[in-house]
């Protein structure tokens, strides 16, 4: 009888990967702040995936760029911010094997390329940059480009932002098999899963993973970008997808029922930083030596500090997932 992580593995057995996420990453507890906050907290490095600088988007690009492969496409065409780590990501990853990449960039064009932008230079992209940061404006130029590319005789592979698609998705339901693998081999009986929650993507593989396995405990995603109901239902959709393109039989109500959206630390918007996450970004790198950034990670730790400052751990073993992204400090 299978166990539940190699039940979740079993479930994407079926879809091929590029394997160029360094897996599992590593769990480790947090000693300095556990002891500072009287709870029980762990952290899952998805920050040390390894390739280009690391971090969730690898998993994704895993099956997504496997899949472009697999299809014939030869070049990729995706769009997000001027410092988007989905795109320093995707560049490497279609550089390294052999398909072209063409970026739209929300934003003005900076006069330095810095961190993740000059990381997507290095790799070759081809980028150009949209001033309006309206996401209809930024689809509809994308679309343009990919049918320019296409009566130019290329074969583009379209993925939007975060490779938050079904597809996609499935690195997050891989991910959840080390999770409770981790949990069965080292009796680690996490209760809590707390995570930046954006282009919904890694949130939904979870969620998908949680109704396969049966895992009883709480996924809370850390609103980074959007309202709790606009990102619940972001969320609900794409594990929806993921859950029918394995194959697996779901009741709505259920998976509803396991989608929860916390977005008391978004403060103003997207990549608008708060004190909180100032300080969260600041106590993670004194007591931890781990550093976070100020769009995903520290506004996801600063959530996760002030639900233990209030107590919500009593008694439960909490995994926080870095999903990546410090690059953005050297922007």
């Amino acid at each position: 009888m299978l166990n539940k992580s190699e039940l979740l593995l079993s479930q994407i057995s079926d879809f091929p990967s590029l394997e160029i996420s360094l897996l599992p990453t590593p769990v480790h507890k947090l000693n300095m702040l556990s002891d500072l906050l009287g709870a029980d907290l762990f952290c899952k490095r998805d920050d040390l995936t390894a390739f280009a600088f690391g971090g969730n988007k690898t998993r994704k690009l895993d099956y997504l760029v496997r899949d472009a492969i697999d299809k014939d496409y030869d070049c990729l065409i995706t769009f997000g911010a001027v410092q988007s780590n989905w795109c320093r990501m995707t560049s490497m990853a279609g550089r390294v094997h052999g398909l072209d990449v063409f970026l739209v960039l929300a934003g003005e064009r900076p006069e330095k390329e810095t961190a993740n932008l000059l990381i997507d230079r290095l790799a070759g992209a081809d980028i150009s940059f949209i001033e309006s940061l309206d996401r209809n404006d930024i689809i509809a130029e994308t679309q343009k480009q990919k049918l320019v590319l296409e009566k130019n005789g290329r074969k583009p592979y379209f993925m939007p932002v975060g490779g938050s698609v079904a597809i996609g998705s499935l690195g997050y339901i891989k991910a959840m098999a080390e999770i409770l693998e981790f949990s069965e081999r080292y009796n680690m009986p996490f209760s809590h899963i707390i995570l930046a929650s954006g282009s919904a993507g890694t949130q939904a593989g979870l969620v998908a993973g949680q109704l396969i396995s049966g895992w009883e405990g709480t996924i809370t995603g850390i609103g980074v970008s959007r309202a709790k109901g606009e990102q619940e239902q972001k969320v609900f959709e794409i594990a929806r997808d993921c859950l029918e393109l394995t194959g697996y039989e779901y009741n709505e109500e259920s998976l509803r029922s396991r989608i929860r959206v916390d977005d008391s630390y978004l403060g103003d918007g997207y990549r608008i930083i708060t004190p909180e996450c100032k300080r969260a970004i600041e106590e993670f790198a004194r007591y931890e030596g781990i550093l976070l950034d100020e769009v995903y990670t520290g506004k996801a730790a600063a959530g996760l500090i002030d639900y233990a400052k209030k107590g919500l751990f009593e008694g439960e073993k909490v995994l926080f997932i870095h999903t990546g992204g410090n690059i953005q400090l050297f922007e």
